[in-house]
C-alpha cells in the first residue's frame, strides 16, 4: 500500500480504477494494488490476527471511564503519529489500546486497560550488529545500563542481497522482545535462524532497535546495519 498526496483540484479519490484501489485513512490518501484475497495463514499471520481479534474483544468490556482515558490520551499532541509525506495525524484510543497491548505482548507481558503514564523513552544507543552464518553468535551490543531496570528491548531485522548496501531494501522484521535484559549485549542467533533461516555472506543485515515502557510506551528506532559474517 501506498500513500499518496493530492492537490490543485483533486482532493480526494476513491475506488477501484485499473486494478489499483483508492481510499483514505487517518494517516491519508492512499493507493494499493487490487488482488483477490488469499487469505494465508502462516504462524505470524494467524498470531497476529488472533491477537487483534482477542484485544478488540478485550476493549469492549473496559469500563467507559477506562475507554475514554484511552481517547484522551490520544488526542494529546504527544501522540500524534507522521506520515511518509511528514503530515501529523492521529489514531483514536481504541487503535493505540491495541497497539500497545500488541507491543507489550511482544515482550510477554500482560494486557494494559488503562493508557499509559509515562513518558515515550528515547531510543537506545547501539554500539554495534553482528549477524552471522557461521559459528560466531549473532549480538546486538549496546552500553552498559541502557535498558536498565524500567525498558524492554525489541528488535526488528531484515535481510538484504548487497554487501554494504545504505539503505533497508525491505520492510523489518520483529524477531524478538526482552524484558529488562541488563548487560551489554543481546545473543540473536536463535531468532535470526527462527525468521531467516541460513543466511550468507554477501547479504547484509539492517536492524531496529527500540527501547520500551514496562507500560508498552516504545521510542523511535535506533538504526544500525551490518554485513553478514562467516
Amino acid at each position: 500500500m501506498a500513500i499518496i498526496q493530492l492537490g490543485g483540484l483533486v482532493t480526494g479519490v476513491r475506488g477501484k480504477v485499473g486494478g489499483v484501489i483508492y481510499s483514505a485513512n487517518k494517516s491519508g490518501p492512499y493507493a494499493r494494488g487490487w488482488s483477490r484475497g488469499s487469505n494465508v495463514r502462516s504462524e505470524l499471520q494467524t498470531g497476529g490476527r488472533g491477537t487483534q481479534s482477542s484485544l478488540a474483544q478485550y476493549w469492549r468490556t473496559l469500563e467507559a471511564g477506562d475507554r475514554g482515558d484511552w481517547d484522551v490520551w490520544a488526542a494529546d499532541p504527544n501522540q500524534e503519529l507522521t506520515n511518509v509525506f511528514g503530515e501529523g495525524y492521529y489514531i483514536s484510543g481504541f487503535l493505540w489500546f491495541v497497539k500497545i497491548n500488541r507491543w507489550l505482548n511482544t515482550v510477554g507481558r500482560d494486557v494494559r486497560e488503562t493508557a499509559p503514564g509515562s513518558p515515550v523513552a528515547t531510543a537506545p544507543s547501539v554500539s554495534s550488529l553482528v549477524v552471522s552464518c557461521g559459528d560466531v553468535a549473532s549480538v546486538i551490543t549496546y552500553p552498559a545500563n541502557e535498558f536498565g531496570a524500567s525498558y524492554d528491548c525489541v528488535i526488528e531485522l531484515a535481510i538484504g542481497q548487497s554487501v554494504g548496501a545504505a539503505a533497508m531494501p525491505i520492510k523489518p522484521m520483529v524477531i524478538g522482545g526482552w524484558q529488562v535484559p541488563g548487560g551489554t549485549s543481546l545473543d540473536i542467533s536463535d531468532e535470526v535462524l527462527a525468521r531467516f533461516g541460513s543466511v550468507q555472506v554477501g547479504q547484509r543485515a539492517f536492524a531496529r532497535v527500540y527501547r520500551q515502557t514496562v507500560e508498552g510506551y516504545r521510542s523511535a528506532a535506533r538504526a544500525i546495519a551490518s554485513d553478514v559474517v562467516s
